[in-house]
């Protein structure tokens, strides 16, 4: 009976952690993301530009409102925090572009190359959030 006491306690202390609310946060935005596309364009029949920017921009919110609230339940000034959140998105647009650029030269199929960067800057984005946006 102990160790399923345990195993339960191990599961409540994974997640209330911040690591593992950042996970769910980032697949959530994801979700937002795609989905706003999928209304706007897909049901709507907005141009594929725009609806992509704003679903785009829909899950960056959605992104840093339940980073700030839940992940590390942040109580610092928002306007700093949204200033660095915006430096680290635009630092991660950057570095996405080189990278996958630079290992499809190197012979890596595209979509490897981008799910490579993507879970590299999801455990950069983890550390820079707490320590520096969330902090």
């Amino acid at each position: 009976m102990t160790a399923g006491v345990d195993s339960g306690r191990s599961v409540l202390r994974i997640t209330r952690s911040s690591g593992f609310r950042f996970l769910v946060v980032g697949g959530t935005s994801v979700v937002v993301d795609a989905g706003l596309l999928w209304v706007l364009h897909g049901l709507v029949g907005m141009w594929l530009e725009p609806a992509t920017a704003l679903s785009f921009l829909a899950g960056l919110v959605v992104n840093f409102a339940l980073n700030r609230q839940w992940s590390f339940a942040s109580t610092g000034r928002m306007r700093s925090q949204a200033v660095r959140y915006a430096a680290l998105v635009a630092v991660n647009l950057l570095v996405t572009v080189v990278l996958v650029k630079a290992l499809t030269t190197l012979g890596v199929m595209y979509l490897i190359a981008k799910v490579f960067t993507t879970a590299l800057l999801s455990v950069v984005n983890y550390f820079v959030s707490r320590k520096w946006i969330f902090s």
